[in-house]
């Protein structure tokens, strides 16, 4: 199921969808490669995805596909949710100065299969309504072939090695800018330790600061 925009007019949001996004999905039913979604700002309703979106979430709940993109988080990877949400909150936010939004995130489909997403998404301005239009690409393989280049080179691997699972949890939360207060709370540990934590990762990786830490770290893992 999909919002079939060309029918009777549907009402999201208040906003009577048919007369004045029709121009704009008879394109999107164009593409053959393109995933592609449309969701209103105002309460992130999703109002239009093609069949290839559709076909990489691999479901077909019509509870799902009703629901706000608070739901949609969902099929994202836990331990990645809370920085997408971050994100797409502050691209929300800062619309007036930002209109494009890039993401990278793990989901896992309704059929169990996990896929690296590579999330690309504008804000559009139609009769008085704000839209979020949406793109998005498989690129599982790519970090497939990178991985094997990380496995099978002599970057800080080793280093990698040496640290523990709370580490990678600090050091994925440090890459997306959150500060040691922020990361204790999402932790739920004491801001001492998150300091603690931060400060073994730099003598790991043997760089002097999180700028270093962070570039270094990503030879090895994806951030």
């Amino acid at each position: 199921m999909y919002y079939n925009l060309k029918q009777e007019a549907s009402f999201i949001d208040g906003c009577l969808l048919a007369p004045k996004l029709s121009p704009i999905v008879d394109l999107c039913e164009r593409s053959k490669k393109l995933i592609i979604s449309i969701c209103t700002v105002k309460k992130g309703i999703l109002v239009y995805y093609n069949k290839a979106f559709q076909e990489i979430i691999g479901c077909n709940k019509t509870s799902f596909f009703e629901s706000d993109w608070e739901h949609g988080f969902s099929v994202i990877d836990f331990m990645e949710v809370a920085s997408v949400k971050k994100k797409v909150n502050d691209f929300l936010t800062n619309q007036l100065t930002k209109s494009v939004i890039s993401l990278k995130y793990h989901i896992t489909n309704f059929c169990g299969k996990r896929i690296y997403i590579k999330h690309e998404a504008m804000l559009f301005n139609f009769e008085n309504e704000v839209f979020m239009l949406n793109y998005y690409y498989d690129i599982s393989e790519k970090e497939a072939i990178e991985k094997s280049i990380r496995l099978n080179t002599k970057s800080n691997l080793s280093n990698f090695k040496l640290i523990s699972i709370r580490e990678k949890e600090v050091l994925k939360l440090i890459a997306d800018g959150f500060s040691s207060k922020q990361i204790a709370d999402r932790l739920f540990i004491s801001n001492h330790t998150a300091i603690s934590h931060r400060k073994h990762l730099i003598e790991k990786f043997q760089v002097k600061n999180t700028a270093q830490l962070i570039k270094e770290a990503s030879k090895v893992i994806e951030l």
